[in-house]
């Protein structure tokens, strides 16, 4: 029997710093949490007069990209790796970027917009050089869905360049152009692959058409609306809750699964409605109280990023934990789709010329800070690494 007599290794204790920044999606998924509380605090102080901020600026720019972009580089700086079998990113490429992103997000905000949204443009042109050259030296064979990531991620770049130049509000284009295709793409991959990982059932093999044929159809549902284009929102949201529907249908999610995975599937299930709402306002004489964008807003949006931001979570935090869903967390998912409700009640009270709809306007912003604020709760210690 030899021992060993070399002096024994000695083990390196991190700083908070170093475990915070040491996962990028921790810093990405912390600030869209908090930009996710504090915008809406101050979409509410908006709504009932407190504060003399242009509320496109805060409702818009601040969901669109302080919370919803945060989120995304959280999820592309750590996939675009892997899906292209590239190595890491490493730390040094995304720590500053993401402090400079955070000060401009703060100064499109509270200080001077234009400036704001340019910082913050020229810090997406960076972060999708970087993941360009991630996708073009990785030794993945197919790369169709980092390529069409990131080119969505370049399109929510060119368009925040364009109405920061010419001060444009091109909050619709940049609604479904950019954040609803972007979201679309992540869960067409990420939510079947879950699923028939769970079930161990053969996926449906998507025709090569469904993902150019998508990316068409959303963006000129964007196009339609961002130009007043009425009669061409009737068309194109009637053809796109009929595809999407059909896509939904040939996915064939529909056995009981987990509830982290459940919500996911929901999730995925109120995008199609959300062209339906489009189509039913495009019938009506003008908009109720945007009942579509919100269905795609909270309905899908919102209820994938608390499914996803709770799976990743508590499959990348240290230990890991295992991915289930405790009873808090199914009431999180619970309130989420009562949020859904609430604000899809808003819009049709308005439709039947209530008084009530404000409040419940209001009502529907205070459970969006309670739901972040609680889940924060459940999950910031493992995003934090406290």
């Amino acid at each position: 029997m030899q021992f060993s007599t070399s002096p024994n290794p000695q083990i390196t204790k991190q700083s908070w710093k170093e475990r915070f920044c040491s996962q990028p999606h921790q810093m990405f998924f912390v600030s869209a949490i908090f930009f996710s509380i504090f915008i809406m605090i101050m979409t509410l102080f908006s709504l009932i007069g407190k504060i003399s901020l242009e509320f496109s600026t805060i409702h818009g720019f601040g969901l669109n990209y302080a919370v919803f972009t945060n989120a995304f580089l959280g999820f592309l700086i750590t996939v675009i790796p892997k899906y292209n079998a590239a190595p890491a990113i490493k730390e040094e490429l995304y720590i500053k970027p993401w402090i400079i992103l955070q000060g401009g997000f703060f100064i499109g905000l509270l200080i001077n917009a234009q400036v704001g949204k340019l910082i913050v443009a020229l810090i997406m042109f960076y972060f999708a050089k970087i993941f360009y050259s991630t996708i073009k030296e990785g030794k993945a064979l197919i790369k169709e869905d980092s390529i069409y990531l990131n080119s969505i991620f370049i399109l929510g770049a060119v368009l925040l360049t364009i109405e920061a130049l010419f001060t444009l509000n091109l909050s619709y284009l940049i609604f479904f152009a950019y954040l609803i295709n972007m979201v679309y793409f992540v869960a067409l991959r990420m939510i079947p692959g879950f699923y028939f990982t769970y079930t161990k059932i053969n996926p449906w093999q998507k025709p090569k058409f469904i993902k150019p044929l998508s990316f068409v159809l959303i963006t000129a549902v964007g196009i339609s609306l961002q130009f007043d284009l009425k009669s061409l929102v009737m068309i194109t949201s009637f053809l796109s809750f009929i595809f999407f529907t059909y896509v939904f249908i040939k996915l064939n999610m529909f056995k009981k699964t987990s509830a982290i995975l459940q919500i996911l599937v929901l999730g995925f299930a109120w995008f199609p409605l959300g062209f339906l709402g489009l189509f039913i306002e495009s019938l009506l004489d003008g908009s109720i109280l945007k009942l579509g964008l919100h269905i795609f807003a909270l309905g899908f949006v919102t209820t994938l990023l608390i499914g996803f931001g709770s799976r990743v979570s508590l499959g990348h935090a240290i230990p890991a934990q295992p991915i289930v869903a405790d009873e808090l967390t199914k009431w999180l998912f619970v309130l989420t789709q009562v949020l859904v409700f609430t604000r899809i009640t808003a819009s049709i009270l308005v439709l039947n010329n209530s008084t009530m709809f404000m409040n419940i306007l209001h009502l529907s912003a205070t459970i969006w800070i309670f739901l972040f604020f609680a889940w924060t709760l459940k999950y910031g210690k493992y995003l934090l690494r406290v």
